[in-house]
């Protein structure tokens, strides 16, 4: 039986905000440029901000672009990477705020240090991705995506070509084989994991996962500057929230959390006040040094819903009989606009069998080809991978939907 419609609040803007989304390289305008000696790695984020305002760097004003940025100390160099949010919301990558984070599809390439001058390729989904770095330096001399037909090995092998022509080939001595990008997974200390592994089965070592903290992805991350300063005041008070409430359970007095949050409350508004202080003071450097190297281009547009087709998804999970969810994804790759990798874990293969049995009924999904492959795993669940194919949406659940999204709207104000 297929589960209220009035249910869809259920699957929670809590669980996407558990999702590292990967916006294809393709979509941006990347740039390499050389910080100036005077700068420290405190104005490196303005050095960029300031970059967007000239019209050598894009044609759309600065509020108008998703970008961010990475710097390398060592090097003294920044990649400044951008694209119009009219662009997203045309490709269907809206309502951004509700993931965990959001950043290009490369960020994985810049993870790391090379020993010698390399270009690195990395595959996601359907776009390739070329970056060139010197010895040691983290920031790529020029990075370059193409679209691509994984699926087509001459496709495949044209598109590196063409990558591989825009690059000085003298400058690089090591040019690596194909990585491909997997999961991105959150560990509790708050490092993220980008999960890579070699194209070609046959390479020696397959396991090539690298790791960034989560204060330093903040930079990667395309959002807005004043939504990511919130977002991160958010995270922090519910950290510090969470910590009064074990507090609490300790015998913690009241009269000192009161004293505690009086404080926090001070220490930030002093520090949002340094903030705006070291900006109005570094302006005038920071412009009186920029230097831009070329424009950028823009590449082509595509067409993904991954809020509205979760959303379909997971209304048809089921609950125990304490409410609490018998099944959760742990990830969501969109391959086309109804082409998507689900991977997840269920509390019994029974329940996830369930689930994708409920979706085929309910006209969601296309009879899957094969079954989801699962695995026990050490907590006594079960996780699972499935390849979907989704079904337009027939004109009657509109209206369902609509309510339920007004439901969680309503929901989310009051609370």
């Amino acid at each position: 039986m297929a589960e209220d419609p009035e249910k869809a609040s259920d699957f929670p803007v809590g669980e996407l905000r558990e999702i590292t989304l990967l916006i294809p390289g393709e979509h941006f305008f990347c740039e390499t440029l050389s910080v100036p000696p005077e700068l420290n790695v405190e104005d490196f984020q303005e050095f960029a901000r300031q970059a967007l305002d000239l019209d050598s760097f894009s044609p759309y004003p600065a509020e108008q672009l998703a970008w961010g940025f990475h710097g390398c100390e060592v090097a003294r160099k920044i990649i400044v990477f951008a694209t119009p949010f009219i662009k997203l919301r045309q490709l269907g990558w809206q309502n951004l705020e509700f993931f965990r984070r959001v950043v290009p599809s490369f960020v994985s390439l810049m993870a790391r240090e090379y020993q010698r001058a390399t270009i690195a390729f990395l595959l996601h989904d359907e776009t390739l991705t070329a970056a060139a770095f010197d010895r040691e330096s983290t920031v790529p001399e020029a990075l370059y995506s193409l679209p691509v037909d994984p699926a087509d090995q001459d496709d495949l092998e044209s598109v590196r070509g063409k990558l591989l022509a825009m690059f000085d080939l003298s400058r690089f001595g090591q040019i690596d084989e194909i990585l491909v990008a997997g999961d991105v997974t959150r560990s509790g200390d708050g490092v993220f994991a980008f999960e890579t592994e070699w194209l070609d089965s046959d390479h020696a070592e397959l396991d090539q996962a690298v790791s960034i903290p989560g204060e330093e992805l903040w930079s990667f991350d395309v959002r807005p500057l004043d939504f990511k300063l919130q977002e991160r005041k958010r995270r922090k008070q519910a950290g510090l929230r969470w910590n009064g409430v074990l507090g609490s359970v300790i015998g913690m007095a009241a009269l000192f959390l009161v004293f505690i949050a009086l404080k926090i409350v001070a220490v930030k508004l002093e520090d949002q006040k340094l903030i705006e202080q070291a900006k109005s003071e570094r302006k005038p450097e920071v412009m009186a040094s920029m230097e831009l190297l070329r424009k950028l281009e823009e590449n082509k547009m595509g067409g993904i819903d991954p809020i509205d087709s979760i959303q379909r998804i997971m209304v048809h999970r089921d609950s125990d009989q304490k409410g609490d969810p018998t099944l959760y994804l742990t990830s969501a790759e969109f391959k086309s606009r109804y082409e998507l990798e689900l991977k997840g874990k269920g509390r019994t293969a029974a329940s996830i069998n369930d689930f994708f049995k409920k979706l085929v009924e309910n006209e969601v999904l296309e009879t899957p080809k094969k079954r989801p492959e699962m695995k026990s795993l050490a907590d006594g669940w079960v996780s699972f991978d499935a390849s979907i194919q989704m079904k337009d949406r027939k004109p009657e659940d509109s209206t369902a939907i609509d309510q339920a999204t007004v439901g969680e709207k309503s929901a989310s104000e009051e609370g």
